[in-house]
């Protein structure tokens, strides 16, 4: 019965690895979405199912920040998070989110690491590399 158990456990943790490394697979038109603003993936970092419900603060600093998600609060979106290949010039690390909704991406912002509140637009690069934040 223990050998049972063992074998059970081992092909658990095997599914879970191959389970994980399948939810770590980068979207194609994510790639695609955020190398039309010049970034690179390094690594998916995470993706979760949240429903808008933003203050009015945190919906005009996304929308400084070039995603405006007032027509979807109360809605539920798709959240993923990517490690950009680019980092900042002090060398912190940088990453984009992308937002979705019935599949379709509805807009994206990027995030500086130990900035706050570390927001950017993905249509920024140009303006980030001009300020010294990143490379080219």
């Amino acid at each position: 019965m223990k050998g049972y158990f063992f074998l059970f456990l081992t092909i658990s943790l095997i599914l879970a690895g191959c389970s994980s490394d399948v939810k770590k697979e980068i979207a194609k038109k994510h790639e695609e979405y955020l190398s039309s603003s010049g970034w690179h993936v390094e690594s998916k970092t995470s993706d979760e199912i949240k429903t808008i419900n933003y203050y009015p603060e945190s919906l005009e600093s996304l929308k400084i920040a070039g995603l405006d998600l007032e027509p979807y609060q109360g809605k539920e979106v798709k959240i993923i998070t990517y490690l950009l290949k680019e980092g900042q010039t002090n060398g912190d690390k940088m990453s984009a989110s992308i937002y979705e909704m019935d599949n379709e991406i509805i807009g994206g912002h990027g995030i500086l690491e130990n900035w706050s509140p570390g927001l950017f637009s993905l249509e920024d690069r140009k303006r980030l590399i001009e300020e010294g934040i990143t490379q080219p």
